[in-house]
């Protein structure tokens, strides 16, 4: 492209971006029952979020809503900008491409998801997500390591305001070490490589000082576990309560099945059918399995053994999230040991509908395993970009559906990098690998 077609481009952008950013601070900020726990800087909220909704209250006080608006959608159209040149300076794509790319990145902004207007965390990890990949392909492929640095700062806010991306500097360290194994062992390629591979453990050391000097328990983010343990239940038998050595946990098991049994949200209360359908339930469910019932009835039951004191009611509410995250661990893991067939069947009915798709995700899989081989045996930029591309769409929808349900406000994400795995696997099959 040259100096006049790209400032042809640059101006076309600027304007898109303009309009867009016009509009969408036009329209009402949207608040949910999430807002106000991070406004409230409830214990199972991670800090990213909280200490920004925080900041922008006590800044901007009576014009809170406008400020949040504007900087989450300056934040993200300069996101979408830096990812979009980057990719097109590493793929050289057509007009058409660039369109859909566009399209995909703008996505997230509009109906449903409404991303820049809602008052949630996803205003600004959809943001920092997309940074933090640009950033680890200009180390990755423009060998710049100026910007290992910023790599960190963006994994930590990143993580501390969406934890589902905590594995995520583990994609780009493989890339890395597939790039450099046969220098593998010198000086500077281990350093960089172990900040890459450390970046999980300053999070989680950074969470839980957070919860120390906070609620004064030295704790990761709680709710883990809570979220996980839906679909132990959901596939459980009061029979799994011999199971469950921990008294206590055993007690709140038994009352969370029996209250989930009243309600018809167990598998057990659904009519013969497969398991798409007994996730479909499933997924319109949750709300009431997690958090109205395992998690309030564990959470009860603790601050009946540990009463809040009116004088100081956080210490024990904080305790009670504590005790409940560790006691959803393990009826969960018991559960899923017992019943991990049924478990399991329906963990895969819950990563195909991320995919929307079993077609798509068994494309995802053979491109990630190919350019996996691939990438190991002779390292080239396509395979490590399929790489990078499957591995990100199938980490998010792996971890997502462990810990919760496939929704689309936890796989947007994954959009774009779906079609840019189909757009490589397209070029690399009709094209062959090109330098």
């Amino acid at each position: 492209m040259n100096l006049k077609q790209l400032f042809k481009e640059n101006r076309l952008l600027l304007v898109l971006y303009s309009v867009i950013f016009f509009y969408l601070i036009y329209q009402e900020a949207i608040y949910s029952p999430d807002t106000y726990g991070y406004a409230k800087a409830i214990p199972y909220r991670h800090l990213g979020y909280v200490i920004f909704v925080k900041t922008f209250l006590f800044v901007f006080a009576d014009y809170f809503d406008i400020a949040v608006k504007i900087f989450q959608s300056i934040f993200c159209l300069v996101s979408i900008h830096f990812f979009f040149k980057t990719f097109v300076a590493l793929l050289k794509p057509n007009l058409l491409i660039k369109c859909i790319v566009l399209g995909l990145l703008f996505f997230p902004l509009f109906e449903p998801l409404n991303v820049v207007n809602n008052v949630c965390p996803e205003g600004i990890s959809y943001s920092l997500y997309l940074i933090f990949v640009t950033l680890n392909l200009e180390f990755l492929f423009n060998n710049n390591s100026r910007v290992l640095k910023y790599i960190v700062l963006c994994f930590l806010a990143l993580v501390f305001t969406r934890g589902q991306f905590i594995f995520t500097g583990l994609i780009f360290s493989a890339v890395y070490i597939a790039k450099h194994r046969n220098h593998l062992f010198k000086i500077n390629i281990v350093s960089k490589l172990l900040i890459l591979v450390l970046m999980p453990i300053l999070v989680v050391l950074g969470e839980m000082t957070y919860h120390k000097l906070k609620d004064g328990i030295f704790m990761t983010t709680p709710f883990g576990f809570v979220n996980m343990s839906s679909a132990a239940y959901y596939v459980s038998n009061i029979e799994d309560a011999q199971y469950i050595p921990n008294e206590d946990y055993r007690a709140i098991f038994v009352e969370s099945y029996n209250e989930l049994k009243r309600k018809k949200l167990l598998l057990s209360s659904q009519p013969n059918s497969s398991y798409k359908d007994y996730y479909t339930f499933f997924h319109d469910h949750i709300p009431e399995i997690c958090n109205h019932t395992t998690f309030i009835t564990a959470q009860n039951y603790f601050l009946e053994k540990d009463p809040i004191d009116i004088n100081k009611p956080n210490p024990a509410i904080a305790r009670s999230f504590y005790n409940a995250e560790k006691a959803n661990k393990g009826i969960t893991l018991a559960l899923i040991k017992h019943n991990f067939k049924s478990w399991f069947q329906l963990y895969l009915a819950n990563i195909t509908h991320s995919f929307y798709s079993i077609f798509l995700l068994v494309i995802i899989i053979i491109a990630f395993i190919f350019s996996l081989i691939k990438m190991c045996s002779k390292f080239h930029k396509w395979y490590a970009l399929l790489f990078i591309c499957t591995a990100l769409s199938l980490s998010n929808a792996v971890l997502i559906a462990i810990a919760s349900h496939s929704i689309m406000r936890y796989t947007f994400y994954n959009y774009t990098f779906i079609f840019l795995t189909l757009l490589l696997l397209f070029k690399i099959i009709r094209h062959g690998i090109k330098d």
